[in-house]
């Protein structure tokens, strides 16, 4: 990096999503210029980024590469407005001695309520329902055998980390039995919450929801595969607010063509569109021929609460950075 300029330059990402008031209310005081940009691809973060003394990205729409990394000469933290880091090349940025930060916690409550809205979505039939009133059809259809009461029926989380925790805690509260896998929590851990410690493929054979709430890391990409789609029981829902990259969506197309299971709620995807601009960009996919699937734009993690508090935790760990203090919530160790 070259010599530090007396005015650091700031790059703020989703510059038309947003605007720049809780930035700019963080940084009162200190000397900084707030560069705000929309970025969709790698090649767009280059040209748009490549001088800057700190990135506050707002909204992911295109992944932290190497040659990102390497493009950043004069930047000395990436603040990510969210939890998941996994499309930014956190190592090769600490071996440019640059900072890599998150926001940990911000949006638990959100997508846990969001978790259990698309349970109940789709065992409440409610897009099939909402589709016909919108149409004028009046279709109280009361002899559909795939309706059923919540109270008695069980949940299997994979993944055991605080956002699943709020979903056994809700999920417990409409009377559902809740079991989990994670290889990281123990029985006794799981157990102080009510929740039964199984193995994976234990959760699988005779869950009547499987909801992910994995980290997207090596270990886990492709966790839900044909084979897992073959152990769910075919009435049983799988819903997913973690990460896209989970679930290998092909096979899941296959398995819902098939009959292997019951249906799908999705807020992530393994490639969604980009969110920054004031357009909005079309989403293709299979997945948007099922009638038996609740799709949401990765929109689980917002409230108005939410999107204040991650932006302004991003925001407050690149002051600290620029200001030569070590951030609060680094992801990463630069050399």
């Amino acid at each position: 990096m070259n010599e530090r300029r007396e005015t650091p330059t700031v790059g703020v990402t989703a510059g038309s999503a947003f605007d720049l008031s809780i930035e700019q209310d963080v940084f009162a005081g200190l000397d900084v210029t707030l560069r705000p940009v929309d970025v969709e691809s790698t090649d767009d973060l280059i040209a748009e980024l490549a001088d800057v003394d700190a990135v506050i990205d707002r909204l992911l729409a295109a992944p932290y590469t190497t040659e990102v990394i390497d493009a950043l000469t004069e930047c000395r933290i990436i603040a990510r407005c969210g939890i998941g880091v996994d499309a930014l090349d956190t190592d090769h940025a600490a071996e440019r001695g640059m900072y890599v930060v998150n926001v940990p916690v911000y949006c638990q409550n959100e997508v846990s309520e969001h978790t259990l809205l698309l349970i109940l979505a789709l065992q409440r039939n409610l897009p099939t329902y909402d589709s016909a009133m919108r149409d004028g059809i009046w279709a109280q259809d009361v002899t559909t055998p795939t309706v059923h009461r919540l109270d008695g029926q069980r949940l299997g989380l994979v993944g055991f980390g605080t956002i699943a925790r709020l979903v056994a805690e809700k999920a417990q509260a409409f009377g559902m039995d809740v079991v989990a896998s994670d290889p990281y929590i123990d029985s006794a851990e799981m157990g102080e919450a009510g929740v039964e410690k199984r193995s994976f493929e234990a959760v699988l054979d005779d869950s009547d929801v499987v909801s992910l709430h994995a980290p997207l890391v090596e270990e886990t990409r492709g966790t839900m595969d044909a084979a897992a789609f073959e152990r769910m029981k075919d009435s049983a829902y799988l819903v997913n607010v973690a990460r896209g990259g989970l679930v290998v969506e092909e096979d899941l197309i296959t398995a819902l063509r098939e009959g292997e299971i019951a249906g799908a709620g999705l807020d992530v995807f393994a490639e969604e569109p980009s969110s920054q601009g004031d357009s909005f960009p079309p989403f293709e996919s299979p997945l948007r021929e099922f009638d038996n699937v609740v799709l949401t734009p990765h929109v689980a993690w917002f409230s108005e609460e939410a999107n204040d508090e991650r932006r302004r935790t991003a925001a407050s760990d690149v002051r600290r950075v620029l200001e030569g203090e070590v951030p609060e919530n680094p992801v990463n160790d630069p050399q």
